[in-house]
């Protein structure tokens, strides 16, 4: 006699579909609010290393000519905060994966140029947020100016759009001491 064996307990190919896709979404979702939060301490990492190096610089060079600085003298003079990462030869390395140089302008003017920077929200969360500190200009896929000029429009243009290519910025201080 052959029984009907309905009462065999497991999940059909079509149940075991779905709960793959279930699991993945799920596994979507925890990953993207990962990328997020990650992207978001990394442009407030940012923030305060060019804060640091901003003030930094202008507490050195207060009176003097900056002419002369360049990455290795930053270095010696303490400029970059200790959260940034250098390398035996002297290449300061980012939280993108890029680099962080900095040159001087006659007579007191400075740059600091960030390489690498993920394009749109992340990069747009740094300009703004240097707008407080001092910088005369940002330069990227465009430039701004941090004056009476300045709109969320030119951190559009400096910055592109979310997933774009990376970018650079460049910080530019005009002088500090003129």
């Amino acid at each position: 006699m052959i029984k009907n064996k309905s009462n065999i307990a497991g999940l059909t190919l079509i149940e075991t579909l779905i709960w793959f896709a279930i699991f993945a979404a799920v596994i979507a979702g925890v990953f993207a609010l990962y990328s997020n939060s990650r992207n978001a301490s990394n442009a407030s990492t940012v923030n305060k290393e060019l804060s640091t190096i901003f003030s930094q610089t202008e507490q050195l060079f207060a009176s003097e000519d900056t002419a002369d600085l360049n990455r290795a003298l930053a270095l010696k003079m303490g400029v970059f905060p200790k959260s940034v990462k250098v390398s035996s030869a002297g290449v300061i390395s980012n939280v993108f994966g890029g680099t962080i140089n900095i040159t001087g302008q006659t007579p007191s003017g400075f740059t600091v140029t960030y390489t690498n920077v993920p394009s749109g929200e992340v990069c747009s969360n740094i300009v703004r947020s240097q707008k407080a500190v001092g910088w005369d200009t940002v330069k990227g896929k465009a430039e701004a100016t941090f004056d009476e000029k300045y709109s969320i429009t030119q951190v559009g243009a400096v910055c592109g759009d979310n997933g774009g290519a990376s970018t650079g910025l460049e910080f530019v201080r005009l002088g500090s001491n003129t």
